[in-house]
């Protein structure tokens, strides 16, 4: 996202709140309208770490769009040009659904692109790559907690998480700990040393709130991104980039436990301000709680 807004674009992040209510069944409407404000807090924390003025940023509620009548109609009219095989060979959880809910949310997504009025013709979906869990597997929600940071986790949480993690030796293959730098800390260390040196494109009010700082000790030279310590009385490890990084691990001159002592640091310092901000809002909290009250 801040990569659209340097870039010029209008950022809309859409809650889902219809569609995952229709394609799990499970909870009631009123637990995942609840579960829709907690990531929209979420997100806006996330966000606000990263130095995106809110204001910049436009949420909206699906709810806000299919309950309308011209909403409704349209969906109607889906409906009566669709086949049931139409609708199952959009995605697996679809395909074996025993249940007709699943089945509308090929509709639903596909009218919330017309209802959101986006300004471009073709429809372009821009992907991130998937990162693997700290097994170094595929990721799923439904994976053991131990698998995943999740953004609250509390800095001991994060630590045991990091250290039990996959890292084979001078490894990248099923490596948790090497995907969390290529994807997450590194690209984040390098939007920050482009916002201390002013380099934020058509967003100008971008990094007034949030770090700026990369995830470097302080001897680090000025273009480095990450910083791994050595044993006492050895310089740290500086690198100018992810590539840089993977080519010292795997020859062996960064080793698996000096990395996760920086990986566990750099992941507490990032998500810091997410887990103070939740702190210092009740009103978070009291969505919390009404959004996952089994837990």
């Amino acid at each position: 996202m801040v990569d659209f807004l340097r870039a010029g674009l209008d950022v809309t992040v859409y809650c889902v709140d219809v569609y995952s209510f229709l394609v799990n069944y499970v909870h009631p409407m009123e637990v995942v309208a609840h579960r829709c404000e907690y990531y929209r807090l979420l997100v806006s924390a996330v966000l606000q770490s990263l130095g995106v003025q809110l204001s910049q940023v436009k949420f909206v509620s699906e709810s806000s769009l299919a309950y309308s009548k011209d909403f409704v109609v349209d969906m109607q009219k889906l409906c009566a040009l669709m086949t049931q095989q139409d609708a199952r060979s959009t995605c697996d959880e679809v395909a074996t659904t025993k249940m007709l809910s699943p089945m509308l949310c090929c509709i639903h997504q596909s009218l919330s692109e017309e209802y959101l009025a986006m300004d471009i013709q073709q429809r372009l979906h821009l992907m991130n790559p998937m990162v693997a869990g700290l097994d170094g597997l595929k990721m799923s929600s439904s994976k053991p907690p131990d698998t995943k940071i999740e953004f609250l986790d509390d800095p001991d949480t994060v630590w045991r998480k990091v250290h039990n993690a996959s890292c084979p030796p001078q490894q990248i293959i099923e490596n948790g700990v090497m995907e969390l730098l290529k994807h997450v800390l590194i690209p984040v260390s390098e939007m920050r040393l482009e916002q201390k040196r002013g380099q934020t494109g058509l967003n100008t009010d971008e990094a007034k709130s949030g770090s700026q700082r990369p995830f470097v000790t302080d001897s680090a030279p000025d273009d480095a991104v990450f910083s791994v310590s050595r044993q006492r009385g050895m310089d740290p490890l500086h690198f100018a980039s992810y590539m840089e990084l993977e080519r010292a691990y795997i020859s062996g001159v960064v080793e698996p436990e000096p990395l996760k002592e920086a990986v566990a640091s750099a992941f507490n310092g990032l998500i810091a301000p997410i887990r103070r901000i939740y702190q210092e809002s009740k009103e978070w909290q009291e969505v919390d709680r009404a959004a996952y009250p089994e837990e």
